[in-house]
């Protein structure tokens, strides 16, 4: 990779973080916390789909009542404990390229779907925090981040052009929000991805499986 830009966005969750896998299992907490049936079909459903689809769609199919809303709060405050004991670096060479943007001057910040105060913690935890200028998420502004006004609000927030900016993505609706404001895209390979892979290829600008292709 050229390093000649200014600014660098980064998704968390299965860009810097090691965690899609945990999202994705939030699921079943919430299936065992409520005690509701764990079925099989939905196990081999879980690794694929969003925690929010999959047990909206399956409590639909269970008639059981649920607010969207306290859902959401359940899943994200299980996702925190993960964040502050257990999640690991997506792959180990992320402070490589970190501390490669940061050598550089490139400015830095996350922007991600979790809750920023509990993405602070993991990144805390694991040593990154203090790479980014802000940490923002999907509640802090006006857009989130299905919407190219997200990344527009970032920009300014980083005083970056999209001409000079790239977002480090994993998930395809982000990297096609970015796109559509004129940033350019390096995808992480992420396995609970993998029904995007052949789209995410497409539309990224670098596709790699590890930072240190880009080294």
């Amino acid at each position: 990779m050229n390093f000649d830009f200014d600014a660098a966005i980064f998704d968390m969750d299965g860009t810097l973080l090691n965690t899609m896998p945990y999202w994705r299992y939030t699921s079943l907490e919430y299936l065992l916390a409520h005690q509701l049936p764990v079925r099989e079909d939905i196990l081999l459903r879980m690794y694929a789909t969003s925690s929010r689809r999959l047990l909206a769609e399956y409590m639909d199919e269970l008639g059981v009542p649920y607010e969207r809303g306290e859902m959401i709060r359940e899943l994200e405050g299980y996702m925190n404990r993960h964040y502050l004991y257990d999640a690991h670096l997506k792959v180990p060479s992320v402070p490589l390229l970190l501390d490669r943007l940061r050598s550089e001057g490139v400015r830095m910040c996350v922007a991600t779907g979790s809750p920023r105060e509990y993405a602070r913690n993991g990144l805390k935890r694991l040593g990154l925090l203090d790479y980014f200028e802000f940490v923002t998420d999907n509640y802090e502004g006006s857009f989130t981040k299905d919407q190219p006004g997200y990344f527009d609000d970032v920009m300014v927030r980083l005083g970056a052009t999209p001409d000079r900016c790239w977002v480090f993505e994993d998930a395809l609706y982000a990297m096609e929000s970015a796109k559509a404001s004129g940033l350019r895209v390096c995808a992480i390979e992420e396995d609970t991805q993998l029904e995007s892979r052949e789209a995410i290829k497409a539309l990224a600008d670098v596709y790699v499986r590890d930072y240190r292709e880009l080294l």
